[in-house]
Formats: C-alpha cells, sequence, structure tokens
C-alpha cells in the first residue's frame, strides 16, 4: 500500500505497521513510522480509505477494526466472534465485508464506528474469495459456485 509519499508503504503481515522506504545513494533503508499491537491480521488484507485502513483481526475469534493510516491509532473494534476470515472492499463510501461463513455485511466507511446497513446470506458454503463490486451488482464466488447478486 502506498501512503502520502511516493516512497512509503504498509506491512501487514502480523501486526499493521507503516514503514518508509528511504533511498541513501545507491542503497535502500527503512524506518518504521507507526505499528500497531491492538489488532493482528492472520489471513486477510486491509483496504485503505481515505485516511484510514478498515481490516480484519484474528483476535476476539475475528473482529473488523478501523486504524488511522497516519498515525496506526486503532479508532474501532467491533465485539470479535466475526468468524476466522473475511474479505473486504471499498466500493464508493461503503464497506463490503464478507466472511467465511458467507454473510456480507454493507457498512459505511466510517472512521468514527462500524455501521452496518445491512446483512445478507450470500451462500450455503464458505465463501473465501474477495466480493466484486460491479456497478449496482457483486459477484460472490462460495465453495462450488459464482453467483452474481443485484443490488437494485
Amino acid at each position: 500500500m502506498t501512503y502520502d509519499k511516493p516512497k512509503s508503504g504498509a506491512a501487514t503481515v502480523g501486526r499493521p505497521c507503516m514503514i518508509n522506504l528511504i533511498k541513501d545513494g545507491a542503497k535502500w533503508k527503512t524506518e518504521q513510522v507507526w505499528h500497531n499491537p491492538d489488532v493482528s491480521m492472520y489471513m486477510s488484507s486491509p483496504v485503505a480509505s481515505g485516511d484510514y485502513l478498515f481490516g480484519f483481526s484474528h483476535k476476539r475469534k475475528g473482529q473488523f477494526f478501523c486504524l488511522d493510516a497516519r498515525t496506526g491509532k486503532t479508532l474501532w473494534t467491533s465485539n470479535g466472534r466475526e468468524g476466522d476470515n473475511a474479505a473486504i472492499v471499498v466500493a464508493g463510501q461503503f464497506l463490503f465485508l464478507l466472511t467465511d461463513a458467507a454473510e456480507l455485511l454493507v457498512a459505511k466507511s466510517d472512521p468514527k464506528q462500524l455501521e452496518v446497513l445491512k446483512k445478507y446470506q450470500v451462500a450455503e458454503s464458505p465463501t473465501w474469495a474477495h466480493p466484486v463490486v460491479v456497478g449496482g451488482r457483486i459477484l460472490i464466488k462460495d465453495a462450488s459456485t459464482l453467483a452474481l447478486l443485484s443490488t437494485e
């Protein structure tokens, strides 16, 4: 992920952190800007929306979170027990959060709180792939099928 400066990035294996890449003559070096011990990711990648990172931590048996990408500060976490894994997609001002239990949550991309607008059970078997949002449609892949859902 690139944030703010062309030579900045975030490593997200385990605990999230922000690392600056600095060119020093012919060599490159790194400098840690921040790291966050509050959340930890196992099989989920965060998404950036504005100055915020939204992700899924395996802590508390699965919880969604929001971090300030500038400082690494945790802004909110969900209660937990959301699942083993979740795929997250940002589309406009919305987050599409798909758990491995095939529950699709549509939430506002809000740094103040997790505001779930709708929940849908979208498959009868586990979902591990990211949902694909295309216009007013959403592609959902479960263990054996590919479904096209309409938001209209």
